[in-house]
C-alpha cells in the first residue's frame, strides 16, 4: 500500500478562494510546507505534495524526472475543491512543477491558474560537467555543499539519519540536474519567480531565463538565502500573497 501523495491544510477546499499545490525541494516531504501553510491567508487551501521515497511513501522507489512529473500530474487531478489552482515549486520541485503544469495545460486546460518558481534558476541551460554538484550519497563534499546552503540541516548527523535523508535528496538532484526545458510549449499561465537576495545559486542572470517560459512573468527578491521554504516561510507566503494580482 502506498502513502497519500499530499497533505492538505488550511481552508476547506470546497470553499477556499485559492488552492495551492506545493512541490517541495529535493528530498523534502509534505511536512516541509507546514510553516508555510501557517502563514498563508486563512481562505487558502494548501496541498503539500509528498513524492515517492519520503514520509509515508518511503518504501516507494524514486522515479526519474518523467515519473516525478507524472506523479504530480496525477495528484493535481485528484485534489479536492474547484477553486483556482496555484502551483508552487521549490528548488528542484520547481522543475518538476513546471513540467507538470505544461502537461496539465494540454490534458486539463484551465486547471492551473498560475505557477510560482521558488529558489530555482531557469532550466534553459544545463551545467557543465565540471560545475555539477556531486551526487554520491557517501561523498563528504556533497554533504558539506548541502549543509552550506541549508539543504541538509546540521541536526542530521548520525549515519542512520543520513541514510534516510540523503538518498531522496540525491535522487531528486539527479532527476533534474541535466534537464534542459525547451521554452515551447510556453506555459499558458503567468509565472512568478521568487528567490532570496543572498541565494548563491540563483543570480539575476540565471533567474532571467524564466521569462522564456511564459508571456507573463515577474521576478521578486526577498530577504534570505537558498532555502526560503525552510528558513523564511512567512516571507515566502507573504510574497506569494502580495503578488496575486499577477494571476488575476
Amino acid at each position: 500500500m502506498t502513502g497519500k501523495p499530499y497533505a492538505l491544510g488550511g481552508a476547506d477546499p470546497a470553499v477556499a478562494v485559492l488552492r495551492v499545490m506545493l512541490i517541495p525541494h529535493a528530498g523534502a516531504g509534505a511536512s516541509s510546507a507546514l510553516a508555510f501553510r501557517q502563514h498563508v491567508p486563512p481562505a487558502w487551501a494548501v496541498a503539500a505534495i509528498r513524492l515517492p521515497g519520503r514520509e509515508s511513501r518511503i518504501r516507494e522507489s524514486i522515479p526519474d524526472l518523467s515519473g516525478l512529473v507524472a506523479d504530480v500530474v496525477a495528484t493535481a487531478r485528484t485534489l479536492p475543491g474547484s477553486g483556482p489552482l496555484l502551483v508552487v515549486g521549490v528548488c528542484s520541485g520547481a522543475v518538476i512543477a513546471m513540467e507538470a503544469v505544461r502537461t496539465l495545460q494540454d490534458t486539463d486546460p484551465g486547471l492551473v491558474g498560475g505557477f510560482v518558481a521558488v529558489s530555482q534558476w531557469a532550466p534553459n541551460t544545463t551545467q557543465d560537467a565540471a560545475e555539477r554538484p556531486p551526487t554520491d550519497p557517501t561523498d563528504k563534499d556533497l554533504r558539506e555543499e548541502l549543509r552550506a546552503y541549508g539543504a541538509l540541516p546540521d541536526s542530521i548527523t548520525d549515519d542512520d539519519m543520513l541514510r534516510t535523508y540523503l538518498p531522496a535528496i540525491v535522487a531528486d538532484m539527479r532527476a533534474v540536474r541535466d534537464h534542459y526545458a525547451n521554452p515551447e510549449p510556453a506555459m499558458a499561465c503567468p509565472v512568478l519567480v521568487v528567490a532570496g537576495d543572498h541565494d548563491p545559486l540563483c543570480s539575476e542572470d540565471r533567474l532571467a531565463g524564466w521569462s522564456l517560459y511564459s508571456k507573463t512573468t515577474r521576478r521578486v527578491l526577498v530577504p534570505g538565502g537558498h532555502m526560503l521554504l525552510a528558513e523564511a516561510p512567512a516571507q515566502l507566503a507573504n510574497c506569494v500573497a502580495d503578488n496575486l494580482d499577477l494571476f488575476m
